[in-house]
């Protein structure tokens, strides 16, 4: 139980009106840090490492026709490493599956339309779909539609592929203008493989069953007078029990995904 010293501090950093996102019209740079260590699902599956680091111009355009607020996002660096090589991937060579991307907002961060378009990277890694990405860096947290209390909870939840992420956010402490807040997320969906060890959607090509639960937790640090987040880290788990379809034969993989978001000053 807080102590009444405990309590008072609690109420004196509450944020006493909501809080919203207020991107800016002048554009933001963000660099993010993308880590796989585990199961990664390229060339067929392989046990290592894959890094990706990216950087990224973020910026507030004017209301849409329902007066959503806008934004606009694009890359400006791209570097990709698998078991610590270089491969061949830049911005140029990757910008038809992550082109420039509007999207429309509300102020609580709750994304209603977005012009990112249905592809998939040549290597399948959860959370670089170019349709989600706002949400992992520049837009991870739905508030509520009032003002946050100290150490009490809120939830939400964001689609992902055919699956949900569910999200539980707690403000722990406020330092200045920085509202520091801890995350947990959980989700499980099940995917359909080849012998190769390529996702398929018709069960007549599938080899295997594969059932994935993720849970994660991480720190976002957002700035209740710009508007926006200006440092994230969120670490997920990934479990996958693999069954074959005819053999019942049974395995396991992880792997686990770090994403790291920094605003540049």
């Amino acid at each position: 139980m807080l102590g009444f010293a405990s309590a008072l501090a609690l109420l004196s950093f509450a944020p006493a009106e909501p809080v919203t996102y207020r991107l800016p019209e002048n554009p933001l740079q963000y660099q993010v840090q993308v880590e796989f260590d585990g199961f990664v699902p390229v060339l067929g599956g392989q046990e290592g490492t894959f890094d990706v680091k990216i950087g990224m111009v973020v910026k507030g355009l004017s209301p849409d026709e329902d007066k959503n607020l806008r934004a606009e996002s694009d890359l400006t660096e791209l570097e990709v490493k698998f078991n610590g090589a270089p491969l061949p991937f830049t911005v140029d060579n990757v910008r038809p599956f992550f082109p420039k991307n509007v999207l429309s907002h509300t102020p609580q961060g709750k994304i209603v339309k977005t012009d990112a378009p249905d592809v998939s990277l040549p290597i399948r890694l959860p959370g670089l779909d170019a349709k989600r990405f706002p949400d992992i860096t520049y837009l991870p947290i739905e508030f509520p539609e009032g003002p946050l209390e100290p150490e009490k909870s809120f939830s939400f939840e964001k689609k992902f592929g055919d699956s949900k992420v569910s999200y539980t956010v707690t403000l722990k402490r406020q330092e200045g203008e920085t509202l520091f807040l801890t995350l947990k997320l959980n989700q499980a969906y099940e995917t359909l493989e080849d012998e190769a060890k390529n996702v398929v959607t018709k069960a007549e090509d599938a080899f295997a069953k594969v059932t994935t639960t993720v849970t994660g937790e991480g720190e976002v640090q957002f700035d209740v007078k710009q508007g926006v987040v200006v440092k994230s880290k969120v670490v997920a788990d990934a479990v996958s029990k693999v069954v074959e379809i005819g053999s019942e034969a049974q395995s396991e993989r992880k792997l686990k995904t770090t994403v790291s978001v920094a605003l540049k000053k």
